[in-house]
């Protein structure tokens, strides 16, 4: 069945879209209908379930008269054109976002409503996006990065490597009951709270926090160093709105958990993660903190660490000189260490050493690969 649609009044849309010409919803609807659209945000499981979803909407609606905005990306003058946004006005007080414009790229929908938008309709497609959701399994093997695109922050996934890690051969025993702890957390929805991981560069902290990350279907939200700061920002917080339900990960935090009355501390950034971590926006967002630093304990605010809203925090030390040789052996290395090694020295005893006035510059733990 194909509905014709009343057309909104001829009116000026190039408000409608910003400087480098994209698209914008929200301001398109209330210029449309007079009032602030309500949005969803739908991830599909994969590009196939997008063209599903498409000519399914086709059965119903009569798409090329529901399109208001359409943009493709024309990469060779070999190769198809690929859908890159579809703007779709399906029924009165409902419009459809398709394509890589959001947090999930292209495999997101999102779907702008009001109060009154016909239930009918707004039922057809909720139930529609949600037969074609993604199942979770993806959310393992990626992280959303933070970054700065038109001047604004978003959320972009990328697929992320997780490699077989053994935990008890290459961290000390005292990691397993605080790891329990972390695991059952984070894995539990609707929860909040923050996990603090401290210590010596070259100790794994990076390889544990990539290790965590498929351990749990929950989306991981990482905030690159050059942007940490921006967590003060309020653009930040509104952006959590598209994102609860998540962990954020922020590693080399020292500029952002230090204590708020010490010189260069960072004020709004640590009001921000309290909130996040235990305030009133813990219970709306739902958001887990995990940071990781290499300063000491005593340099962090210490109401970052106050029971109930410190899940763990973990003290990353050179692996204790049984487990390091034990380690060594089965790499075949076979000079003995002798004493309590980070793992990044085990790793690349057998790479050369360049020597920069005093410092010398060693690759990090993983770069070889594990066996």
């Amino acid at each position: 069945m194909h509905t014709n649609l009343p057309r909104p009044a001829p009116l000026d849309w190039t408000g409608t879209f910003d400087k480098a010409h994209y698209f914008l919803p929200l301001a398109w609807f209330h210029q449309a209908f007079g009032v602030v659209p309500r949005k969803l945000i739908f991830q599909l499981a994969n590009a196939d379930a997008r063209s599903a979803v498409l000519t399914a909407l086709a059965t119903r609606y009569n798409l090329e008269a529901a399109t208001v905005a359409h943009s493709v990306y024309i990469e060779k003058a070999t190769k198809e054109p690929e859908l890159n946004v579809w703007a779709l006005n399906v029924a009165p007080h409902l419009l459809l976002l398709v394509g890589d414009q959001g947090v999930y790229n292209e495999r997101g929908v999102q779907v702008f409503y009001s109060a009154s938008t016909a239930a009918e309709e707004l039922t057809f497609v909720r139930e529609l996006l949600v037969a074609h959701l993604e199942t979770g399994q993806q959310e393992r093997q990626r992280i959303h990065v933070l970054r700065l695109a038109y001047n604004d922050l978003e959320f972009t996934p990328l697929e992320i490597k997780i490699p077989a890690l053994d935990l008890a051969t290459h961290y000390n025993d005292d990691l397993l009951p605080a790891h329990n702890t972390i695991v059952r957390r984070l894995q539990q929805p609707q929860d909040k709270g923050i996990v603090i991981l401290h210590g010596p560069p070259g100790t794994g902290k990076t390889s544990y926090i990539r290790h965590l990350c498929g351990l749990t279907d929950k989306p991981k939200l990482f905030i690159p160093p050059n942007l940490a700061a921006r967590i003060a920002d309020p653009e930040f917080i509104n952006l959590l709105h598209d994102n609860t339900n998540s962990i954020l990960i922020i590693e080399d935090a020292e500029t952002l958990l230090t204590k708020r009355d010490a010189a260069g501390g960072g004020p709004s950034a640590v009001s921000n993660l309290l909130n996040l971590s235990d305030g009133l926006l813990a219970d709306c967002f739902h958001i887990q903190i995990v940071c990781t630093f290499n300063t000491d304990l005593s340099h962090i605010d210490s109401a970052l660490l106050r029971k109930g809203r410190l899940i763990a925090a973990y003290h990353f030390q050179p692996l204790a000189e049984p487990k390091a040789e034990a380690l060594a052996t089965s790499l075949g290395q076979a000079t003995a260490l002798g004493a309590p090694t980070a793992l990044a020295d085990i790793y690349n005893r057998e790479e050369q050493e360049f020597e920069v006035g005093k410092a010398t510059k060693r690759i990090g733990f993983g770069a070889r690969e594990q066996k």
